[in-house]
This record gives structure tokens, C-alpha cells and sequence, in this order.
């Protein structure tokens, strides 16, 4: 595996982290910016960075300054599957707000955040809860987009590890989610059908996330796991940095079967997020 200096220093084999990293701080209509506790935002959970201990190379975010920190977080400003704007991701009362709007007079308006660090095998888990407006992704995902050589290029393998929310598919007390590992070039794994929930994931905040190690990548939520992807027999395996990604879309029909409702505001929300190394 290639060696990085963005914040952590990986060494030979991706499972092991070496400890010179800088420290790190690391849609009912969803348009009502209410008080805490409110269905527009979830309870937040004013503690868990305090409570964490993820050893040497972790993160712990919990969002609860005025401002995202520019050190640990990019904020999109360019077009993806929709033009993206740091007007549309803040922070308010302590959780990260990413919003989505289908404007008749400018278009499909989204968000997107990802570190600027790269990390290796370890468990990320987040406090979300994504919009109920019908029409919308919200994602939670790795992407290796960069060959550490040539930061900036675009020229990384492009391994991808997915959770993805479409709320077409949330309705009373049900819901899916879409887990996903990409490499460009190869044959992607997709849950097939997406995984069926006896929950709505909008109607409340869940913990979701994944565990990537130097064998398998598991996908769970609130410490149940959902899913188990074993690189023995499948086409990829996860070897390489990858910054995390979290954004909000839509698109015209297709696989999202947007767009969602105009002039409406899809609010995806993120109390916390943690990664734990892997030291196995």
C-alpha cells in the first residue's frame, strides 16, 4: 500500500497505522430548522467525543462548534449528480446539516463533506437520520479518488465502500438500504435486493456503519450487522487510503427515482461520526 503524510502515515500493510498523525478535532417538509429534540433535528448526543477512546489514528467528530472545521473537512463546491454549495451544509445545534433542494429555476441543489486525512482498516459508525422526502439519496461512503502521489489528480483505484439511502423505499415502519463495493474497472458487489428494514431510517436517528479489515467489510446498525462482504471469491478487495464522504442527490427517474417534490428542503442530518482503527 502507498504511503500518505495527510495527517496519518501509513505504513506497508494497511491494517497498521503508524502514530505520527496531527490531532484531530476530527424531506415531512425537512425545511423547519427547529430546536433540538424536534423531528427536523435529532437529539444530539452531546458527549460521545468525551466518552471516546479510539486509540492512536482515530477520529471523533461530533459537530458541536458554530462552524465545520476547514483542518478535518472539505465542503463541496462543485457540480456532482447535483451542484453542490457550502451554503447547503452547516452546522446547527450540533448536528451537520446537508440539504437538497429541486429549485425549478436553478436545478437539483445538493451538499457534500469528506476529509481531507485518508484512512485505512478500522470501524466507522455514525449518529444519521436521512430525509423522508421522497426522491433523494443520502450516502455514507469511502472513496479512493486520489493516488497519494499525485494528490489532486483523480487518479486513485476509486475502491468505494457504500451505505446509500433512497427514500423511495422508506414507508410506515419499513425502509432499505443500499450497501455497496466499488472498484473501477472490476465487477461491483450491491446488495441485491437492498436490505429490507422493519424501521423508516427518517422517522428517528440510527447509529449506522461498517468495519473494513484486511478480510471482509461488515455493515450494521445500532451493533446489529446486516451484511458481510468476504474478499475470498469476490473481484474487490479494500487495500488502499480512501477519504470518507457523506452527500445528498437526486436525479431525473432512474435508479434514485427523483427528483423529490419542488421548492422543498431535504434535510440529511449527522450528529456524530467515529472511526477506530483496526488493530487485529
Amino acid at each position: 500500500m502507498k504511503k500518505t503524510t495527510i495527517n496519518i502515515l501509513f505504513s506497508a500493510q494497511m491494517g497498521c497505522l503508524i502514530a505520527i498523525m496531527t490531532p484531530l478535532l476530527v424531506c415531512d417538509s425537512d425545511s423547519s430548522r427547529g430546536n433540538n429534540g424536534s423531528p427536523e433535528n435529532p437529539t444530539v448526543t452531546q458527549d460521545v467525543c468525551a466518552a471516546f477512546n479510539g486509540g492512536s489514528g482515530s477520529l471523533c467528530e461530533d459537530f458541536n462548534g458554530e462552524t465545520i472545521d476547514p483542518a478535518i473537512w472539505q465542503v463541496a463546491n462543485w457540480q456532482e449528480e447535483t451542484l453542490t454549495s457550502p451554503d447547503r451544509c452547516y452546522i446547527e445545534n450540533g448536528v451537520l446539516k446537508m440539504i437538497l433542494v429541486n429549485s425549478p429555476s436553478n436545478g437539483f441543489l445538493g451538499a457534500a463533506i469528506q476529509t481531507w486525512s485518508e484512512f485505512g482498516y478500522g470501524r466507522w459508525e455514525a449518529r444519521l437520520k436521512p430525509t423522508s422526502i421522497r426522491g433523494a439519496l443520502n450516502s455514507f461512503f469511502t472513496i479512493d479518488w486520489n493516488d497519494t502521489d499525485n494528490p489532486g489528480d483523480g487518479d486513485g483505484t476509486k475502491e468505494e465502500i457504500d451505505i446509500e439511502f433512497l427514500t423511495n423505499s422508506f414507508g410506515e415502519d419499513s425502509g432499505e438500504v443500499h450497501f455497496a463495493v466499488h472498484e473501477y474497472g472490476s465487477t461491483s458487489f450491491n446488495t441485491n435486493p437492498d436490505i429490507d428494514l422493519e424501521f423508516n431510517p427518517s422517522d428517528e436517528p440510527h447509529v449506522w456503519g461498517f468495519e473494513i479489515t484486511p478480510d471482509q467489510i461488515q455493515w450494521f446498525v445500532d451493533g446489529s450487522v446486516l451484511q458481510t462482504y468476504t474478499y475470498s471469491g469476490n473481484p474487490i478487495s479494500i487495500d488502499e487510503p480512501y477519504q470518507l464522504k457523506l452527500n445528498v442527490w437526486t436525479q431525473n427517474g432512474g435508479w434514485v427515482g427523483g427528483p423529490p417534490e419542488e421548492n422543498v428542503e431535504c434535510i440529511y442530518q449527522i450528529d456524530w461520526i467515529t472511526f477506530t482503527p483496526y488493530t487485529g
